[in-house]
């Protein structure tokens, strides 16, 4: 089930830039890169307090602050462990605002 909501606009995320929202509860970081916009649980699943959105992008993936874990925003994968993968969320862009499906 498709359950998208919008949680910004992209005139507020340019690229290279990022953006933290909180939907439902969640923390949720929102990464512009080229031009596509990628969501990923705010939360290192490795370190529940580190907050992926102060780390540092790698191509298409975030480096947590705290050990340098990276995560790809693709798809969540860990480059440590499959134990550690984050949960990304599908975005969509229409008319100038940014949906996150949280399913």
């Amino acid at each position: 089930m498709n359950n998208f909501i919008s949680v910004a606009r992209t005139a507020d995320i340019h690229t290279g830039e990022r953006k933290r929202v909180e939907v439902n509860g969640r923390r949720i970081s929102i990464f512009n890169i080229g031009g596509e916009y990628y969501a990923i649980n705010d939360t290192c699943p490795h370190k529940k307090t580190a907050p992926l959105i102060r780390g540092t992008l790698d191509g298409i993936a975030i480096k947590c602050p705290n050990h340098g874990y990276r995560f790809d925003l693709k798809t969540g994968k860990c480059n440590i462990s499959p134990d550690f993968n984050a949960k990304v969320f599908t975005t969509r862009v229409e008319n100038g605002e940014i949906f996150l499906n949280l399913d």
